[in-house]
């Protein structure tokens, strides 16, 4: 079965899962109410309504590669003065590349850039047979329809006028979309890129692209049965 975090009430579950707003989530809703806690559970054990996050492949993991670089840097991960030199990030991918087979940013199995090794995608066939499960893009975090179906689906999730307006101010900060007055969030952005094209382009990521390729069909399957929501 599989084993992933989420955040949940009694009665439902939202994964919360590296690349998926699973910061967002947790700071959010974990720390203002009390009846909703973070939890690393096998599904088994989940409530019975599941929502979860998905997002495009191909974007979650260059995202997850620029996050797997916070290391390189001796700033940490908050303090980017000196990640910002695009020669050296793309010097850096290029080794990485040239190290696949050993260990690397690019295939990390347990953190930002794994390739479908953890979360819902190790158990997808008990998702999908199960009722009760849904899936979502990680753009219906945005959207109040989303959330008004989570307070439908379950009677015990704050009420949504309560904390809609703050949810959006939240998410639209430090942890939220690209701001072009935000330079940390426009750095990170500009090495995304840098993954994306060497992705696109480099033939030594053809694997790591055939495999996102495939997680994202079947993330596509879903948007088309009524486990889909929004």
């Amino acid at each position: 079965m599989g084993h992933f975090n989420i955040i949940q009430t009694k009665n439902l579950a939202i994964t919360a899962l590296p690349k998926t707003a699973s910061t967002n989530l947790v700071e959010f809703f974990v720390d203002r109410f009390d009846n909703i806690i973070e939890t690393d559970d096998d599904i088994i054990n989940m409530p019975n309504i599941i929502i979860v996050i998905t997002r495009n492949e191909r974007e979650r993991w260059c995202s997850g590669v620029v996050q797997e670089l916070d290391p390189y840097f001796p700033t940490g991960k908050n303090d980017h003065t000196n990640y910002r030199n695009k020669k050296m990030v793309s010097y850096i991918l290029d080794k990485e590349a040239d190290s696949l087979g050993q260990k690397s940013i690019f295939t990390s199995s347990g953190f930002h850039s794994h390739l479908g090794t953890i979360g819902y995608l190790t158990c997808i066939p008990e998702l999908a047979l199960r009722d009760n499960i849904y899936f979502t893009d990680i753009s219906s975090l945005s959207k109040r329809g989303f959330w008004a179906k989570i307070c439908e689906l379950d009677s015990t999730w704050p009420n949504l006028n309560e904390w809609w307006n703050d949810w959006n101010n939240y998410r639209n900060g430090i942890h939220g979309p690209p701001d072009l007055e935000d330079n940390e969030q426009n750095t990170r952005r500009v090495f995304v890129s840098i993954v994306e094209d060497m992705l696109n382009n480099d033939t030594r990521l053809d694997f790591i692209s055939a495999i996102l390729d495939d997680n994202q069909e079947t993330i596509d399957y879903f948007k088309e049965t009524d486990k889909w929501i929004l």
